[in-house]
C-alpha cells in the first residue's frame, strides 16, 4: 500500500508541475481559439454578404438587359404601328406597348433601388473585411506569442508527460480513475498532506481515528469533508 501512495504523491507532483506549465500560458490557447472560431465566423458570414451581392448585381444587370430588350421592341413596336391593318392587331400591340412601358418604369425604379442597396451591401462588406483584417492580425500576433512560450516550456512539458504516461501505466487502474475523478473536481489536487492533522486542501482538523489510520499507511484514506486523498509524511510523523 505505501507503494500505491508513494506512486499517487509522485502522480500529483507530476501535474502539479504540467498545471504550472499550463498556467504560465495565461490565456492565450483561449484567445487563440476565441480568435480562430471568430474568423471562422466572419469568413463565413463574408461570404454570404458576397454572395448575396453578386444576386444583387445579377438581378441589376438583368433588369438592364430586359430594360434594353424592351426599349427595342418599342422602337419596333412603333414603326409597326403604322402598318396594322385591322383593329384586333392594333388593340394588341397597344396593350403590348403598354406593358413594356410599364416594365420599363417599374424595373428603371428597381434598378434605382439595387443600386443602393448594392452600395449599402458594399460598405458593409468592406466593413466586415475590416474587422476581419484586425482580427487576423490578432490572431498571428497571439498565436507567436503562445508559439514561443510553447518553445520554452515544450522539452520540459514533454519530460514529464513521458514520466505521467510511465507511471500511469504502473498505478492500479481504479486507484487512478478515482485520483482522476477528485483532481478535477477539486481544483487540480487530489493528493494533498495532512499536516499538523488537518486536510492539506479543505483544511478541515482530521479526527484522532483518521490520523491513526494515516499513520498505518496501510490503506487509501479520504478526506470526509473534500474526499481528497491523503498523505502522512515521515514528517508529519516526526513532529
Amino acid at each position: 500500500m505505501q507503494k500505491k501512495l508513494q506512486q499517487l504523491t509522485d502522480l500529483q507532483a507530476l501535474d502539479t508541475k504540467l498545471y504550472s506549465i499550463e498556467k504560465a500560458k495565461g490565456n492565450l490557447p483561449y484567445l487563440v481559439n476565441e480568435f480562430t472560431n471568430e474568423i471562422e465566423q466572419f469568413n463565413n458570414e463574408l461570404e454570404e454578404f458576397n454572395n448575396d451581392f453578386d444576386d444583387t448585381k445579377k438581378d441589376l444587370n438583368e433588369s438592364k438587359t430586359t430594360i434594353d430588350e424592351s426599349n427595342t421592341l418599342l422602337g419596333k413596336y412603333k414603326d409597326q404601328r403604322s402598318m396594322v391593318t385591322n383593329n384586333k392587331e392594333y388593340e394588341a400591340l397597344v396593350n403590348e406597348m403598354a406593358y413594356r412601358e410599364n416594365l420599363v418604369e417599374e424595373l428603371t425604379l428597381k434598378i434605382s433601388e439595387l443600386n443602393i442597396a448594392l452600395e449599402n451591401k458594399k460598405e458593409l462588406i468592406e466593413e466586415k473585411k475590416s474587422i476581419l483584417e484586425e482580427k487576423t492580425a490578432n490572431l498571428s500576433e497571439k498565436q507567436q506569442q503562445l508559439n514561443e512560450k510553447l518553445a520554452e516550456t515544450a522539452e520540459e512539458e514533454n519530460k514529464l508527460a513521458e514520466k505521467r504516461n510511465k507511471l500511469v501505466a504502473k498505478i492500479d487502474k481504479q486507484l487512478y480513475n478515482l485520483y482522476e475523478r477528485i483532481y478535477r473536481s477539486k481544483n487540480q489536487a487530489a493528493v494533498v498532506p495532512a499536516d499538523e492533522g488537518h486536510c492539506g486542501g479543505c483544511f478541515t482538523m482530521l479526527p484522532s481515528q483518521k490520523l491513526s489510520e494515516l499513520k498505518r499507511r496501510d490503506s487509501i484514506v479520504q478526506c470526509d469533508t473534500c474526499s481528497r486523498i491523503l498523505i502522512y509524511s515521515l514528517e508529519d510523523e516526526s513532529k
